[in-house]
């Protein structure tokens, strides 16, 4: 009613960022670790780290517009800096904004985020993509892609990825007119793709020191902005679309080190509420303990507001349903007596003076709400998870020359 509005019932709560630290759940133990280690911040400060790192936890702006709380992390800050400084400017701008802090952006990214910047020659220098040769691309790829500890690739579409730049390396370099091609995509999908490399210097050694023409660089680009398949591992190019590679599907490397370029936590962009951090103080704290403490808080909550914690002071009722009891029956056919411990009805013989069967359930019911009341009245029985229509409405219609008692207690059924 604080916002206008009648109140409106709900059937559960959603759990987010509360349940990462979860025993059950597949966040990575080094990101529960660094969730349980970020103080956080109580309910009524929560808006403090709106604009600043409070609690561990910051702000940033998502790819699509929207503000999320963070771990601040090295690879959050370091994403701030760029969004301030440039993602938050006009999209005609942002490339030409990014050449003027070229080496600043590459170090950054190299030194904080989980996504490295992709240009590296086979000597391990820094350099732009058309400064690679076909074979340091492909290595390059591999590489970013491919985890050896896992022994498989880090995702499924960054095998096909790799394999159609091979196809391209082919066409680049194999004299199909004299019968000379080789068909090495197929062929590679039988060998280790630690071998990707060796296996296309063989069939083309021209691959190691030609380097990259410019129509493969905008072919290589389109392949990594490819609708459809797992955003790539590495920052390829600084243009508009820079934002896409720092800021998208980010969250589930929380879930998955193994895909963060030397598994450093410090890289990632875990999601997490200012307010849960403060009481997710265990790692891998058992789901029922978690929920269990948020049902006896907010128990504890609503005692201390409404009662000043005294359970005492708790009224003990029937039901909180707002319902009345409608005491306008026309049971004139009913014969009826009551006493301190019972009500006795005697229906008549004659079916064309049976009660209308509402009325009737209401009229044994009684005149308060009682889970009598409730039972005979309801349109749904529940039990455990199923829900059946109320067939004990049917068993206890009036039936012709029945008496029926209701044993009373304090003059409740």
């Amino acid at each position: 009613t604080g916002f206008g509005y009648a109140p409106m019932p709900f059937d559960g709560i959603l759990l987010g960022s509360r349940v990462m630290v979860a025993k059950e759940t597949a966040t990575e133990l080094a990101t529960k670790e660094l969730i349980v280690s970020a103080p956080g911040l109580s309910d009524a400060e929560w808006t403090e780290s709106l604009d600043s790192v409070q609690g561990g936890v910051t702000t940033i702006t998502s790819e699509y517009g929207e503000k999320n709380h963070v771990i601040a992390t090295r690879g959050v800050k370091f994403v701030q800096y760029v969004h301030e400084t440039i993602l938050s400017k006009p999209r005609g701008e942002r490339r030409s904004l990014l050449l003027e802090r070229k080496d600043e952006i590459i170090a950054g990214l190299n030194a904080s985020h989980a996504r490295p910047w992709f240009g590296k020659n086979a000597n391990g220098q820094v350099v732009d993509l058309e400064d690679m040769t076909y074979a340091e691309v492909i290595a390059r790829m591999v590489e970013l892609m491919y985890s050896q500890k896992l022994q498989r690739w880090l995702y499924d579409s960054y095998c096909r990825l790799v394999l159609d730049f091979v196809n391209r390396t082919e066409l680049r370099f194999a004299d199909f007119g004299t019968g000379t091609g080789s068909a090495i995509g197929l062929m590679l999908l039988e060998v280790h793709p630690q071998d990707f490399v060796s296996q296309v210097l063989k069939a083309y050694p021209d691959a190691g020191t030609q380097l990259i023409a410019s129509e493969d660089i905008q072919y290589f680009i389109a392949l990594c902005k490819r609708r459809g398949q797992k955003v790539v591992p590495f920052a390829p190019v600084l243009d508009e679309d820079f934002g896409v590679f720092i800021h998208k599907d980010m969250q589930w490397l929380s879930e998955f080190l193994d895909a963060v370029h030397d598994g450093d936590i410090q890289r990632t962009t875990v999601q997490q509420g200012v307010v849960s951090a403060r009481y997710s103080t265990r790692v891998d704290e058992p789901v029922r303990d978690i929920l269990d403490g948020v049902y006896h808080g907010h128990v504890a909550a609503v005692l201390q507001r409404l009662y000043d914690g005294d359970k005492d002071k708790v009224p003990v009722v029937e039901s909180i349903t707002s319902d009345k009891v409608d005491g306008s029956f026309d049971m004139a056919n009913i014969v009826s007596v009551q006493d301190e411990t019972k009500r006795i009805f005697s229906v008549p013989p004659s079916l064309d003076k049976l009660p209308v069967n509402d009325q009737w359930l209401q009229a044994i019911a009684g005149p308060r709400l009682s889970w009598l009341y409730f039972l005979l009245t309801s349109q749904i029985l529940v039990k455990g998870i199923s829900y059946t229509d109320n067939f004990v409405s049917r068993v206890m219609r009036a039936r012709p020359g029945r008496v029926y008692t209701v044993l009373l207690d304090n003059g409740l059924p």
